[in-house]
């Protein structure tokens, strides 16, 4: 069943339909991914389908508060490949190299600006594409200082900060672990076999603060970590809640200063 969000995916679009909506105050969501095991509870497209789930609930959201701003978002194709060579040791891991990845995003990014869209706003689901995201965007920026290229970068680690009361174990953290499944248990219950989830595995590390490069196969046996067998669809909404706050507040305070911000908008006062 179609959502009300979906007449704003640039894919279901006609060329009439996205020249009505196309302006230099658009605001194009891209959502990157990735394609690997997460477990024998989830499906190997989670990283994608959650932010793509996401970005509807939150234009849905907009549509229903009949906000004229619901009429300037486009969203781009889902990107459903990301660097994924610490998770290549699992089968059917389809992993882009960085290179690669952040030649992708820099070449939509490029192809926004040529269309004249200046406001970015990506979503990605998954730790090995925050590199190449963030390489991408500041390469972008310096050729088109006027863009603004914003990154929800790391959600699974964000809503166990913003709510330390929603999850029981590791805040919620661990691939294909509580929040993840509770997640994709809220957005698409169809493609989550709960039965199936691994026991509890938290990986030994000896610092949160200094940061191991790790394979996947180093921390656990299967392709899950955290504690999945915990999830349930009711964190899973409350996830939904902060993620889809977070955003529209997002781009609430954008819209209110023109999409300005630092000096340009002390300049301006």
């Amino acid at each position: 069943m179609s959502k009300v969000s979906d007449k704003f995916f640039l894919e279901n679009m006609n060329a009439i339909e996205v020249n009505k909506i196309h302006n230099s105050k658009s605001i194009a969501f891209i959502l990157i991914g990735s394609c690997e095991n997460h477990g024998n509870h989830l499906p190997f497209g989670a990283d994608f389908l959650f932010p793509l789930n996401l970005v509807q609930l939150v234009l849905d959201r907009i549509i229903k508060s009949k906000s004229d701003k619901a009429h300037n978002f486009i969203v781009l194709p889902v990107i459903p490949y990301g660097v994924s060579i610490h998770h290549i040791d699992y089968e059917m891991t389809i992993s882009l190299r960085f290179s690669t990845m952040i030649r992708v995003i820099e070449d939509v990014l490029n192809s926004l600006a040529t269309n004249d869209v200046r406001r970015v706003i990506i979503l990605n689901g998954h730790d090995g594409n925050i590199a190449p995201a963030e390489t991408a965007a500041r390469n972008i920026k310096n050729k088109y200082p006027e863009m603004v290229i914003a990154c929800l970068e790391s959600w699974w680690t964000l809503v166990g900060q913003k709510n330390n009361n929603t999850f029981n174990v590791w805040s919620g953290l661990g691939h294909g672990g509580e929040a993840e499944t509770s997640a994709m248990m809220a957005v698409r219950p169809d493609l989550v076999d709960l039965s199936l989830a691994p026991e509890q595995t938290i990986p030994n590390l000896p610092s949160e603060d200094i940061r191991i490069y790790w394979k996947f196969n180093e921390l656990t046996k299967t392709g899950s970590t955290g504690a999945p067998r915990l999830a349930t669809p009711q964190k899973g909404e409350a996830i939904i809640n902060i993620l889809t706050n977070l955003i529209l507040d997002f781009i609430d305070k954008m819209e209110s200063n023109n999409w300005k911000y630092g000096t340009a908008i002390s300049n301006t006062k």
